[in-house]
């Protein structure tokens, strides 16, 4: 009969990528397979972070527009514009009162954008708790990275120490991936 082999995911904030290094030292001296650390960085962050550790498995989360989503936005406002000018031209009070809601709903929409939850989605994506979710999403907020490594159970007290010994990481967490099967 074949054994499940239970798994841990660990997890932690890096405040910086000198803390994200050491960790991956430490991870290292304690017997995981190099390439077995994900960050999750933000997008203007991956750069760096792909520089400082060239065998890190790096995932960007969006935190704003990218060069081709503004682009789309300028364009569709100026079309906007140009046909509120247009409504303008055969009846002033028109124009301006469709140039104004136009304008309040694109800046509505720029703001609902920019405080929809990406680290959520992403987490939520892989499966992991509400609760290790929230703690992370917490911490992200003024850290450079959250680190993430999912562990066979025979390794995971060696990796807990790496991760409580490295210091400037904030939220340590684990959890057991142990699949649960339903039915008989």
């Amino acid at each position: 009969m074949d054994v499940v082999e239970r798994y841990y995911t660990i997890g932690a904030v890096a405040a910086d990528p000198g803390a994200l290094e050491e960790l991956e030292e430490r991870l290292r001296e304690a017997g995981l397979e190099p390439g077995s650390l994900v960050a999750v960085v933000r997008r203007r962050d991956g750069r760096l972070a792909r520089a400082a550790l060239p065998g890190l498995r790096v995932r960007e989360v969006k935190t704003g527009l990218s060069r081709r989503q503004w682009f789309e936005f300028a364009s569709f406002y100026l079309a906007v514009t140009a046909v509120s000018v247009l409504m303008g031209a055969v009846h002033l009070p028109t124009g301006l009162a469709v140039q104004g809601v136009m304008t309040a709903l694109c800046a509505a929409g720029l703001v609902l954008y920019h405080r929809r939850p990406r680290l959520r989605g992403l987490l939520l994506g892989m499966g992991l708790p509400e609760e290790l979710v929230g703690d992370w999403e917490g911490a992200f907020a003024s850290g450079f990275a959250l680190a993430l490594v999912a562990v066979r159970e025979e390794l995971f007290d060696e990796v807990r120490e790496a991760f409580e010994e490295t210091p400037n990481l904030s939220a340590p967490r684990a959890v057991d991936r142990r699949p649960v099967l339903w039915g008989a």
